[in-house]
């Protein structure tokens, strides 16, 4: 237990001399402690340059492992708010948990009574490789060594508004609209892929997230581009519309992200597959006006 000790506090340092500091011992013991740990294991757990240490690859798929158990024990402290149920902890970019999941989860909830859900908002994987949640859920993440991802749904952009009388009835009428830009999906896009790249548009209002434009387009403030997944709920409820047909696919999907080694995989892919479900593209949503 102390080898494991010392190589978790090394692992998370990335310093033999900070996980000395850490667990009051001195730099020679930790070495040493995990020296034996690799004798043991039969792998190289750090590469080590001068006083400088990185995880190996075996060490990184170890310590992964290794806080899963670490989470699991600490957990074992903790009373169950209510025994019998199984918990999970789903971990989601603040768009997906606001925009996707809180509508959904009661349905989920509702037809597992057994069931206890922790919803954490966090911007990539590094809990779920940490043991600190079960699964995932992002938008374009990417490789993520390790883990076992699943693709849930694609993407696809268009112009929204609030319902109103002037809006624009053409996508050639976007040039005299106000428009709300945001970095992550610049108009551009939008335009090049439905043959509209000549088109001289400006943006009079600009948001630092996809979530910021689409408050802005809530309040009537302009036409913003939109992830249909996360309008989907607006446009249904009439708080948005969709101007035109024309879209631009995105190359980003949904993925659910999740260790592989995870003793609760029993929960996990149950809930991967309920949501692979509740994300299946509905009937296409109408437009004011064709492109």
């Amino acid at each position: 237990m102390r080898a494991i000790a010392a190589f978790e506090a090394a692992a998370r340092h990335e310093s033999f001399t900070k996980a000395a500091d850490e667990l009051n011992l001195t730099q020679s013991a930790i070495s040493h402690a995990i020296r034996s740990l690799e004798l043991r294991l039969g792998v190289d757990l750090f590469e080590r340059y001068g006083r400088t240490v990185a995880l190996t690859e075996a060490g990184r798929a170890f310590v992964s492992r290794l806080r899963l158990s670490l989470n699991l024990i600490s957990e074992a402290f903790e009373a169950p708010s209510r025994p019998g149920r199984a918990r999970l902890v789903v971990a989601s970019t603040a768009g997906i948990a606001e925009r996707v999941l809180s509508a959904r989860l009661s349905s989920f909830m509702a037809a597992q009574p057994d069931r206890e859900l922790e919803l954490r908002t966090v911007t990539g994987v590094g809990e779920v490789s940490a043991g600190e949640a079960d699964v995932a859920i992002l938008y374009g993440a990417g490789a993520c060594a390790g883990l076992t991802q699943r693709r849930l749904a694609g993407e696809a952009l268009f112009p929204v508004a609030a319902p109103g009388a002037d809006l624009p009835r053409r996508p050639e009428d976007l040039v005299r609209a106000p428009l709300i830009a945001q970095p992550e999906h610049p108009w551009r896009l939008w335009l090049e892929q439905v043959g509209l790249s000549d088109l001289p548009v400006h943006a009079t209002l600009t948001a630092d997230s996809p979530l910021a434009a689409l408050e802005l387009a809530r309040s009537g403030a302009g036409v913003c581009l939109a992830r249909g997944l996360l309008v989907r709920d607006d446009l249904k409820a009439g708080r948005l519309v969709r101007l035109f047909e024309a879209e631009a696919a995105l190359r980003e999907d949904y993925t659910a992200v999740w260790n592989p080694a995870s003793p609760r995989a029993d929960l996990i892919r149950p809930f991967v597959d309920w949501l692979a479900g509740a994300l299946e593209p509905p009937a296409p949503a109408p437009t004011l006006h064709a492109a």
